[in-house]
């Protein structure tokens, strides 16, 4: 939500902002590794980044609240938007904006809130058999070169402490 009241980030919940004709404006990475499966692994200067979809978010009778964080129960698509956007990046090689959030697990990733973490590219978008089981979307962006470099936030229970 702080992303999106700041114009940052457009989506007030969802990762992944742009269209499948413009391309991806930017993305946060806010839980797990890099976004918010299993599959996805932060290294700073590049990650791997899961795509949307994928989970009913609707609920069951069993479990009726809208489950954001819900296990995935199906394959995810190039045709859905946000995936369709990311993999245009990987086409036109426009910049993506990368913001990092408080839920995710690495260094690069700040004690509260959110950091801005600069222009990264989509370099390659592929689908692929997730841990899950079902298929996801999967893309590998690297951070252009030239900018001011990440900052780290090494002893988060340190920095807590404060």
């Amino acid at each position: 939500q702080d992303c999106s009241t700041d114009a940052v980030h457009a989506p007030p919940v969802a990762g992944i902002a742009g269209s499948a004709e413009a391309g991806c404006f930017s993305i946060v990475l806010s839980g797990g590794q890099a976004g918010s499966y299993a599959d996805d692994a932060d290294l700073g200067e590049s990650f791997t980044y899961t795509g949307s979809g994928g989970c009913l978010l609707r609920g069951t009778s069993a479990q009726p609240k809208n489950l954001r964080t819900a296990p995935q129960t199906y394959d995810q698509t190039f045709n859905d938007v946000p995936n369709a956007a990311l993999k245009r990046s990987a086409e036109t090689k426009k910049p993506v904006r990368v913001v990092r959030g408080y839920k995710n697990s690495t260094k690069w990733a700040p004690v509260e809130g959110y950091v801005y973490s600069g222009l990264y590219r989509v370099e390659r978008a592929w689908m692929a058999q997730g841990l899950s089981g079902f298929k996801i979307c999967r893309y590998a962006l690297k951070r252009i070169r030239g900018q001011a470099p990440l900052p780290v936030f090494d002893d988060k229970e340190a920095l807590l402490a404060l």
